[in-house]
């Protein structure tokens, strides 16, 4: 199996090499558990920093301390803290490290800020033009949940964010770093897409006299040139 290291340099690799506007990189470890996270967040192209009202993508992995101790010392390795080799073990006959699985966690951000007073309706039809986006991009069948964020105020309702989730499962991949890194950039080019496309539907009035769906405000464009550092985590 990869290691963690592997799979956390491929992923910032894959994103770097399809275009991904990758703006900060996070890396977190559990004290209890051990588990470690890595999060990628993107922007959309130009924009160097977020602002108020940027959309935002995020990548993220979770490995737990399971997934460090067989990666790096085998399956074997661990057989033998527990039994002696002439124990009987499942892991003989079916291979632990082999039933391992990846899972990215991938979200949008929409940073819409809009009352909806009765017609709650509005949250269906964004939804559904947000979900109709993405699956008219996709040659599968893993369309994004979206939910949103509402706050009570004054006695009136209000949309201040809305999120796009999916998950991608990745299992054989996990043991091929070529495998992976194929199954890394396809995940990274759609999530470049469709920021762009959410982008290119929510800015100004694309859709105000269409679909009833309140534009986005976006920040103008920065300059290409225009330096963007964020650091690899210490692993990768």
């Amino acid at each position: 199996m990869l290691t963690y290291e592997t799979i956390s340099d491929a992923l910032l690799d894959s994103a770097e090499q399809v275009g991904l506007n990758v703006w900060q990189s996070d890396e977190q470890l559990d004290p209890q558990t051990l588990t470690r996270t890595l999060t990628l967040n993107c922007l959309p192209q130009g924009e160097a920093t977020p602002r108020a009202s940027s959309l935002q993508a995020s990548i993220a992995f979770k490995w737990d301390a399971a997934m460090t101790a067989i990666s790096t010392m085998g399956t074997e390795a661990l057989c033998e803290k527990y039994h002696g080799d002439n124990v009987a073990c499942s892991h003989s006959l079916i291979g632990c490290a082999y039933e391992a699985t990846l899972t990215l966690e991938i979200g949008y951000t929409l940073p819409l800020h809009m009352a909806v007073g009765d017609d709650l309706g509005m949250l269906q039809r964004i939804a559904r033009g947000i979900q109709e986006l993405h699956r008219s991009m996709i040659d599968h069948k893993n369309v994004v949940a979206v939910d949103a964020n509402i706050h009570l105020e004054g006695g009136e309702t209000r949309v201040t964010q809305v999120k796009a989730k999916q998950r991608w499962t990745v299992g054989d991949p996990i043991h091929e770093l070529e495998s992976l890194e194929d199954v890394l950039e396809e995940a990274c080019s759609e999530v470049r897409d469709m920021l762009i496309a959410l982008v290119e539907r929510f800015t100004g009035n694309a859709l105000a006299d269409t679909d009833d769906l309140p534009p986005i405000v976006l920040p103008p464009d920065l300059h290409d040139d225009e330096d963007r550092i964020y650091l690899r985590p210490p692993t990768a």
